[in-house]
Order: C-alpha cells, then sequence, then structure tokens
C-alpha cells in the first residue's frame, strides 16, 4: 500500500492540487448519442474547464464514426476514453472463474487495440465496470492482462464483505489484488465531492447520457461548485491513476500479446440483440422525457 503514502502526506498541504474527471458511461462515438451530443459537450468542457472520460464499450470498437473520431483526437484536453467491461451484459464481470474472468479482460483489451488501430485513438487501460458489478476474481485478472486500474461506483466485491471506513479514506482501495480500484460518485449530493478534496481523493464524478435531457446546466454547475473549491486540475482517468498510485504509464499501454485472438464470445446474437436494444431506449426512449417516464415506471 505504500504507493498512497506520499498523496496521503501530501493532503496536509492545501495548496495541493486535485485531480478530477467527469465520467460518462455507455454512448458511442458518434456525434449525437441519445442526449449527448459531443460538439455542444466540447462547448461546455471549453467554457467551464473540466474534462470528460467516455466509458466506451469495446464491443463497439467497429462502430465509431470518423467525425466523431476527430473531434476527440483534435481536443485530447478535453475528451478521453476507457475500457467499459467488453460486452456490457449484466454481471458480466462477477464471475468466479478465474479463466473466463481472464478471457474476458484479455477480450476486451484486444477489440481496444482494434479500435486503436482502426481510429488512430489511444485509450486508457483502465476498467469502468458494467452496472457497478465485479468479483475479486475479476480484478486478480484485470491486473494479470495488464489493466493499470479500475473505477467503479462501490468498492464491495460481489463476493466480498463491506470494506473498513479507512478503505475510503485513501485515494483508491488496494484489497483486491493488490490493483488499484477508485470510488466514483453521481452527482445527487455535491457535498461528498468536497469530502473527498478535503482526505485527498480524486474527484470522479459518473452519469449517463440521459442525464443531459435538459441541457449541461446540471453538471456544469457542480463543475463551477468544484472548482471553486480550490486547486482543480481536470484530467484522464490514467492520469489519476498514474498521479495517486504512483504508476508511469502511457496511453494506450497495456499488455498484448500479438498471438491472442478473442474467444467466440466476440461475436455473439445474444450479445448483439442486448447492445442494439440498449441504444434504441438511449436514443428514443431516454432522449423524450414523455417514454423515459413510461419507461421508467415499466420496469417499476
Amino acid at each position: 500500500r505504500a504507493w498512497f503514502h506520499l498523496t496521503k502526506t501530501d493532503s496536509d498541504n492545501n495548496t495541493r492540487e486535485t485531480l478530477a474527471c467527469l465520467i460518462i458511461d455507455d454512448p458511442l462515438l458518434k456525434l449525437r448519442y441519445g442526449c449527448l451530443d459531443y460538439q455542444k459537450l466540447l462547448a461546455e468542457m471549453k467554457e467551464h474547464h473540466f474534462f470528460t472520460e467516455i466509458a466506451f464499450i469495446p464491443w463497439n470498437y467497429k462502430r465509431s464514426d470518423p467525425r466523431t473520431v476527430r473531434l476527440f483526437a483534435e481536443n485530447p484536453d478535453y475528451f478521453g476514453i476507457c475500457v467499459h467491461g467488453c460486452n456490457h451484459t449484466y454481471n458480466e464481470f462477477g464471475g468466479s472463474n478465474y479463466q473466463e474472468m481472464s478471457n474476458l479482460s484479455a477480450t476486451a483489451l484486444w477489440r481496444m487495440e482494434q479500435h486503436k488501430r482502426l481510429t488512430g485513438l489511444l485509450y486508457d487501460p483502465v476498467m469502468v465496470f458494467p452496472q457497478g458489478l465485479f468479483s475479486s476474481v475479476a480484478m486478480q485478472a484485470l491486473k494479470d492482462q495488464g489493466f493499470r486500474a479500475a473505477f467503479n461506483s462501490t468498492l464491495r466485491a460481489i463476493d466480498g464483505d463491506e470494506l473498513p471506513a479507512s478503505e475510503y479514506e485513501q485515494p483508491a482501495t488496494a484489497v483486491y489484488a493488490d490493483f488499484p480500484l477508485f470510488l466514483r460518485r453521481y452527482p445527487r449530493n455535491k457535498s461528498h465531492f468536497g469530502q473527498d478534496m478535503e482526505v485527498g481523493r480524486p474527484i470522479l464524478i459518473v452519469e449517463h447520457p440521459s442525464a443531459f435531457r435538459d441541457g449541461y446546466k446540471a453538471i456544469t454547475g457542480l463543475i463551477d461548485w468544484i472548482n471553486g473549491l480550490g486547486n482543480v486540475k481536470w484530467t484522464s482517468l490514467l492520469s489519476i491513476a498514474n498521479r495517486y498510485c504512483g504508476l508511469k504509464v502511457d496511453v494506450g499501454a497495456a499488455r498484448q500479446d500479438n498471438s491472442w485472438r478473442p474467444s467466440p464470445l466476440a461475436f455473439n446474437v445474444r450479445v448483439a440483440l442486448r447492445r442494439y436494444l440498449s441504444e434504441i431506449r438511449d436514443n428514443y426512449v431516454n432522449a423524450n422525457s414523455v417514454f423515459a417516464r413510461a419507461y421508467r415506471l415499466m420496469r417499476g
């Protein structure tokens, strides 16, 4: 755990720099996805001084729009992408079989490498777990496959107990395979971000495209408040992992065995159907307030 010692000591310094990032889960790299418009988001980032990391589903590696790729490539100080699951099926990283978790992790990285080859876009070799679900076995597999950190909305593995309170006072926890896991938060209670800053943790905000149905004012208001707290620098998730964990890793630098090829799970009709139905929901249902309300009522 020595990799957190200097950061904790640094937290006593009132002039310390706090790193921050807005993470948006799921969207494809299209100019517009659901309620998210990348051009408008870029304008907001430039005006309000923040950085956005897209949690990109590796299954979509062949589907990025060249215009959006160009927008990201031309604005590396505002946009980044990282790994969001593999197929984004329910609880896909919650398994207890090490070989399955390892194959899934390797497939995710292989797809991200293919996306980099097709588009030229670099990516951060860090994992954002779909639905916030993960097992301790998956954490070992991610580490072994060359991921550098994980970011999640909970620190508790589905096969583990609740962590002691002291783990929530660290920039990240390393209880699983000595692999860094950072806690990110939804913007429901902004006081949590102030508390994170006080104890020397990075500020990590998570949202989905549907959050921007009524525009960007809610998120930019929160960001303006955070920027007013002190010395905040908005940057990528890999930069945050590098800073708080003492890592020295370049963007896109994950271990890849060139002889490795993905297993048959690379394409599956059930997975494809789930992805396309999710996109219908994001682009048509969630983008309309009436439809979105009806959808929530249907789901109970």
